[in-house]
């Protein structure tokens, strides 16, 4: 059975505003945290999910029991501005949701929202009076205040690229560039009668010039394919202005395996260059094959933070396939393969500690391993957040017994385990709020 890899993302906000009288009159304190840290797991089994959210008024240091904070039916929000969170509601339903720290409890609680049509997919904060968006409609992309959270409209894309006979025609991944004030909206395709997540040969982001509020091209790149990946929550934007794209590739669900697949069916990082609004042609960077894995039956390029000076952390393929997998996927190619040695083979591929992070030189095209972080199980939760001038990225790794958040210094090139999760699951969010 295929299982979809895109979780749906709903995402709110809203913002409490004082009106200032005179210097002498005292300002309310607010009901929520105004700083501080946000962590967050999922606990999954066969019957259901739990999430656990916690919030720390300093770094989360040491052994953490999130099973001790409070818990939610669901916790899904991939954006911060400032104190606010914005994502999927607490409770599944169709809408956007902005949640806050309460001060009382600890617990998250949703300010405001705005009612939708269809579950949220992504949303980028460009300032106080704009967001935008997506949703699971067809090419759906809309505006809103997140002040206010009062809708602002809907962009019109009836001139984007699509595929009517594909059920699935969404935005999962939006970047924005401030230099131009554009924003990149990269389309997710995926046909239900398929066996694999995205079912074009090419790679198309829409250009929405934010300026005009108006939809403005289409730019292309052949033979890349899946322009999202697990864990891609933050655009990749250069100092310069260059976009950088993620891509996944098809993990040989279409066939395509080891090196001699086509090169669409591998990661590659694709540029949009500084003041331009195409793809660089020439430019396509694929990090397992920079850090001396070429031959790999499956390659995964995970999560992805941008630092400065063209380096990028993100979560790669990190060993060689073990022999039970190479098994596996031979069983698989010869269509003798049992629901059982499948599901196994997907516990292989995507759940065991394969993958290292690696630091990603985008203008040299170099991928080299963090060598003081072990092996990770990358494809669980492949967070990535760079807060004062640290990046933070979790290991899950079994055998190891590791389950916790690293912090990694780009000036020392040094990184440390900042805590354990003893108890909750996998981390899934690490969020800083400010003021």
């Amino acid at each position: 059975m295929k299982n979809h890899l895109l979780l749906s993302v709903l995402l709110t906000g809203a913002f409490l505003s004082c009106t200032k009288t005179d210097d002498t009159t005292p300002v309310a304190d607010s009901k929520y945290q105004e700083e501080g840290y946000v962590m967050a797991s999922i606990s999954q089994t066969s019957a259901s999910n739990t999430f656990y959210a916690g919030y720390f008024p300093t770094l989360p240091s040491g052994n953490i029991d999130l099973t001790a904070k409070s818990s939610y039916a669901s916790f899904y929000p991939t954006a911060v501005w400032k104190n606010y969170m914005f994502g999927q509601p607490l409770v599944s339903d169709k809408k956007l949701s902005k949640q806050a720290i309460v001060k009382a409890t600890g617990a998250v609680e949703e300010v405001a929202s705005i009612p939708l049509v269809d579950f949220l997919t992504r949303v980028v904060i460009i300032n106080d009076q704009l967001g935008i968006y997506s949703t699971g409609g067809n090419r759906a992309l809309f505006m809103f205040n997140p002040t206010t959270m009062v809708n602002l409209g809907q962009i019109d894309m009836t001139s984007a690229q699509n595929f009517p006979d594909n059920e699935t025609n969404i935005y999962a991944n939006l970047t924005y560039r401030a230099s131009d004030n554009r924003l990149f909206a990269a389309l997710y395709t995926n046909s239900s009668k398929t066996g694999q997540f995205y079912d074009a040969q090419n790679v198309y982001v829409e250009v929405i010039n934010l300026t005009t509020k108006k939809w403005e091209k289409t730019a292309i790149y052949e033979q890349a394919t899946y322009p999202f990946t697990r864990g891609s929550e933050n655009g990749i934007v250069d100092e310069a202005g260059n976009v950088f794209i993620i891509t996944q590739g098809q993990y040989g669900l279409d066939g395509q395996l080891g090196a001699n697949a086509a090169k669409r069916s591998r990661p590659q990082i694709l540029k949009i260059p500084a003041g331009g609004t195409d793809f660089d042609k020439t430019y396509s960077f694929n990090p397992v094959n920079a850090a001396g894995l070429p031959n790999l039956i499956f390659q995964l390029l995970l999560g992805g933070v941008y630092d400065a000076n063209g380096i990028v952390y993100a979560c790669i393929s990190g060993q060689q396939d073990s022999a039970r997998l190479l098994a596996l996927i031979t069983k698989l190619a010869t269509n003798t393969i049992t629901a059982t040695e499948y599901q196994e083979l997907t516990n292989l591929a995507f759940y065991d500690a394969n993958q290292r992070w690696a630091k990603l030189d985008l203008t040299a095209k170099t991928a080299t391993f963090i060598q003081d972080m072990p092996l990770t199980a990358g494809y669980a939760y492949p967070i990535t957040y760079k807060y004062d001038g640290k990046i933070y990225m979790p290991v899950y790794n079994s055998t190891l017994k590791q389950n916790g958040i690293y912090s990694y210094d780009p000036t020392t090139s040094k990184a440390t385990q900042l805590n354990s999760l003893t108890a909750g699951g996998l981390i899934t969010h690490f969020y800083k709020l400010t003021k």
